[in-house]
C-alpha cells in the first residue's frame, strides 16, 4: 500500500517538474538573447549610424563645447500691394567652439591610443557643422501674405559658411494694408554632439568611431514691409446703368470713380475689360488729372451678346494707367459689375403691335389705290 501511494505521488510531481524545467530553459534562452543584443548593439550602431547611448562617451579623450548658430538674412524686405514676387534668404553659420577639454590622455607607448586620440581631436571640429538644414518660412498674417513655396533645404553649412540664395515665391494681396508684417524663419538641423574613438591594437590605423548626433531648432523673426506703388488710389462709386439687356447694342455706361489716395493721378487712362459676353466698342476714357479726394466720370460704350446669360452679373475690370508725383507707367485695377437682363415681354408685344399697324396702313393705302 505504501509503495502504491509513493508511485502515485511521483507521477503527480512529474508534470510540475517538466513545467519548471521548461521555464528554466526559456529563461536561459531569453538571457542569452539579451546578452547577444547588448554586445552586438555598439557595433550595429557604429555601422548604421543609430543613436549611441551617452555613456559610451564618458571615457573618450576630449570634450568639446559649442553648437552651430544659424542666422538668416533677407535680401530685400519690401513688396508692393498686389505684387507677386520672390523673397531671397541666405543662412550663415556663426557657430563656434566655446571650450575644449582633455578628458583622458592616450598612453605614451600605445600607438593605437595615440592614433585614436588624434582622429578624435580632428573629428571633434565638426561639432559646429549644421547638417541636413531645412528652412520653413511662415507668415504670421496669412490673410495678408501668401507664401507660395514655404520650404527650402540648403544641406549642410559649416562654421563661417553662408548658404546659397534660397527663393520663396510670395504674394502680397491687393487689399493688404501698407505696413510691417512679421515672418518667421523656422530652421531645423542636426549636429554632431560628440564623437568617441576607440583604438584597435590589431588595426591601429582603423580605430572604431562612434558618433552621437542631436537636433536643434531656431525660430528667427523677420520683418516684411508692404507698400503701395503710388499715392493715388481709386475707388468705384457707381455704375450707371447697372443692368443691360441681352443682345442690346451701343449701351453707354458711366462709371463714377474717386481718388481716395494722397497723390494726384496724372495722364490717367481708364480701360474697360469685361468678361466674355460683353463687348466694348469704346474702351478708353482719358482724364488729364485726378487730384486726391476728387471724383470723375468714365464713359464707355458696350454691346451685349445674344448668348449672354440673363440674370448673371458680369465682371468688368477697370484698368488704370497713370503717373503720379514720383513714378511713371503705374497700373491699378478695380472691378465693376453689370447685370444682364432678358428682353422684356412688353417690348416684344410693342414691336408686334407696331408691325400690325404698319401692315394695316399698307393695306389701306393699297385699297385706296385700287379704287382710284
Amino acid at each position: 500500500m505504501t509503495d502504491d501511494s509513493s508511485m502515485l505521488s511521483k507521477r503527480k510531481d512529474e508534470p510540475v517538474q517538466r513545467i519548471f524545467s521548461l521555464s528554466l530553459g526559456i529563461l536561459a534562452l531569453a538571457m542569452l538573447l539579451l546578452a547577444l543584443i547588448f554586445y552586438a548593439a555598439p557595433s550595429l550602431a557604429a555601422e548604421s549610424g543609430a543613436p549611441i547611448p551617452p555613456e559610451r562617451f564618458s571615457d573618450d579623450y576630449y570634450k568639446v563645447y559649442g553648437t552651430p548658430n544659424l542666422t538668416v538674412s533677407l535680401e530685400q524686405n519690401r513688396v508692393y500691394q498686389g505684387e507677386q514676387t520672390s523673397l531671397f534668404l541666405t543662412l550663415t553659420n556663426r557657430g563656434r567652439i566655446t571650450a575644449f577639454q582633455v578628458n583622458e590622455e592616450p598612453g605614451a607607448n600605445k600607438r593605437e591610443e595615440i592614433l585614436a586620440a588624434q582622429k578624435e581631436q580632428e573629428l571633434e571640429k565638426q561639432r559646429t557643422v549644421a547638417q541636413d538644414v531645412s528652412l520653413l518660412l511662415l507668415a504670421e498674417n496669412e490673410s495678408a501674405i501668401d507664401i507660395k513655396r514655404a520650404a527650402a533645404f540648403p544641406g549642410s553649412i559649416r562654421e563661417g559658411q553662408t548658404s546659397a540664395r534660397l527663393e520663396f515665391p510670395i504674394e502680397a494681396y491687393k487689399n493688404t494694408k501698407p505696413g510691417q508684417y512679421r515672418l518667421d524663419a523656422v530652421v531645423n538641423y542636426t549636429y554632431q554632439r560628440d564623437v568617441a574613438v576607440k583604438g584597435d591594437i590589431d588595426h591601429p590605423e582603423s580605430p572604431d568611431v562612434f558618433y552621437w548626433y542631436d537636433s536643434l531648432s531656431q525660430i528667427i523673426p523677420l520683418t516684411l514691409n508692404v507698400e503701395r506703388r503710388s499715392g493715388a488710389e481709386f475707388e468705384i462709386l457707381d455704375v450707371s446703368p447697372d443692368a443691360l439687356l441681352v443682345g442690346s447694342q451701343d449701351n453707354v455706361i458711366k462709371i463714377r470713380i474717386k481718388n481716395v489716395g494722397s497723390d494726384t493721378a496724372k495722364d490717367l487712362v481708364a480701360r474697360l475689360r469685361p468678361e466674355s459676353g460683353i463687348y466694348v466698342s469704346v474702351d478708353e476714357s482719358p482724364i488729364a488729372a485726378l487730384p486726391p479726394q476728387q471724383e470723375a466720370e468714365l464713359i464707355f460704350k458696350l454691346d451685349v451678346s445674344k448668348d449672354a446669360v440673363p440674370g448673371k452679373s458680369y465682371q468688368a475690370k477697370v484698368r488704370f494707367e497713370f503717373s503720379d508725383s514720383y513714378r511713371d507707367d503705374l497700373h491699378d485695377e478695380e472691378n465693376a459689375y453689370l447685370k444682364i437682363e432678358p428682353q422684356s415681354t412688353g417690348r416684344s408685344w410693342a414691336a408686334i403691335l407696331l408691325l400690325l399697324v404698319l401692315a394695316a396702313v399698307i393695306i389701306v393705302v393699297i385699297k385706296k389705290r385700287s379704287k382710284s
